[in-house]
């Protein structure tokens, strides 16, 4: 080997220019361990990189634009509070529950009331009226039961009735009384349609609710005339009785309190 005349052989790398021996078994045998060449190393001229320059900049902490740490507060160490303990709602789904249960227990006993004091219900015919007396004529009974039939025809009464009777202070001023006994739903509806098929038989105008009194339930007065002279007809419904009387001789005012006055005397409630 010839080396050029400017180079020596110290300004030139030490390289390996040669060849070497193929180890045997031929060249598709897998490389062993001991088949490395001795190669000589190259001289170690890398170095290690120089640490990066940290610079370390401080972070305020943040805060609130009117003062404080911010919603969360100051910076915390240690362990974390422990949580808030929630308020029970018991007591108050407990007192809305009983407020519910009266509602519904109160308005079901107002609803329901009526219907039990009222039903059932009986009339004793034979009971003393203050300021009547009790009548035993034929003609007028019949008359009674021809208005009666009119009021009962299309419903099922446990109990019909027909009453006469005549003012104690004067015999011309009489009284018939007619009804019965039955389960009504719908005292006010009952008696409406009660009077109306009464005025296909007599004569009824004006007709005029009236307050009831403690007895309870549905009343009616209207004007009317029977045998030619004038009267009063007047008419009570509750969810146990239902009844008609025809004042003759009396004005809308008298025939309503003595219909009160009947009402309290005969009705039974059983």
């Amino acid at each position: 080997m010839t080396l050029p005349p400017d180079e020596t052989p110290t300004q030139r790398n030490p390289t390996w220019v040669g060849s070497a021996s193929v180890p045997a078994g031929g060249t598709r045998r897998r490389r062993q361990w001991d088949d490395t060449l001795d190669l000589p190393a190259e001289p170690e001229t890398r170095q290690e990189p120089a640490a990066p320059h940290v610079v370390y900049v401080p972070v305020p902490t943040p805060t609130h634009p009117r003062g404080g740490y911010g919603p969360y507060g100051p910076p915390r160490y240690g362990p974390p509070p422990a949580p808030r303990r929630r308020r029970s709602r018991w007591p108050w789904v407990l007192l809305f529950i009983f407020a519910l249960c009266a509602g519904c227990c109160g308005g079901s006993y107002a609803w329901a009331r009526p219907y039990w004091v009222q039903y059932p219900a009986s009339v004793d015919t034979q009971a003393t009226v203050p300021g009547f007396t009790r009548v035993d004529d034929a003609s007028a009974h019949k008359q009674a039961q021809e208005l009666q039939q009119s009021l009962t025809s299309d419903h099922l009464d446990e109990q019909g009735f027909t009453v006469v009777y005549q003012d104690a202070a004067s015999r011309q001023q009489r009284v018939v009384v007619f009804g019965a006994t039955r389960f009504i739903t719908d005292p006010a509806r009952d008696l409406d349609a009660s009077m109306r098929k009464l005025g296909t038989r007599i004569q009824i105008s004006d007709v005029r609710e009236v307050d009831p009194g403690t007895f309870g339930g549905e009343q009616r007065c209207a004007s009317s005339r029977m045998d030619g002279r004038s009267a009063t007809v007047c008419g009570w419904s509750d969810h146990g009785v239902i009844a008609i009387a025809v004042f003759v001789g009396k004005n809308l005012q008298q025939a309503a309190t003595a219909t009160q006055n009947l009402r309290g005397s005969i009705v039974r409630r059983d």
